[in-house]
């Protein structure tokens, strides 16, 4: 099954980078996968930035776990994406990049099994009461 998702790819890949190649020449699929590999690079050596925003709002509990997992996950993919050369895999990776998208496929990809996430699922009139168990080890020897 994997070997005919390759070639799917590796046949969009061919003829959208050959109608690329028709429309804007050669020189100017060339300049498209240099301008976009830099541009992955860049993305990678600047992914931190990223991350540390994604994890002050998990903090914040504005998104969920899987959505901040599926939003570093695809930033990352979606720039060894413009560095590979093509004009497909650089639209695949352009779309990774887009927040709305990443946590899209994220949800659909990271389910979780129970219904568990950040976002509280109490409401206010509930009481919440927080225990801290002690053990008594100096008793026992």
């Amino acid at each position: 099954m994997g070997l005919i998702y390759f070639l799917a790819y590796l046949f969009l890949e061919i003829l959208f980078s050959y109608e690329f190649a028709r429309i804007f020449t050669p020189l100017g699929l060339f300049l498209e996968v240099i301008f976009s590999a830099l541009a992955g690079v860049y993305i990678l050596q600047n992914l931190h930035l990223s991350i540390a925003n994604s994890m002050q709002k998990v903090m914040q509990r504005e998104i969920t776990q899987e959505e901040f997992l599926a939003s570093g996950l695809f930033k990352m993919i979606g720039a060894f994406l413009l560095i590979i050369p093509g004009v497909f895999s650089d639209i695949l990776g352009i779309l990774f990049l887009f927040e709305p998208f990443a946590r899209f496929v994220g949800k659909k990809l990271f389910k979780t099994r129970n219904d568990f996430s950040y976002k509280s699922h109490f409401s206010n009139d509930d009481v919440i009461i927080d225990v801290e168990i002690i053990e008594e080890i100096e008793k026992k020897l």
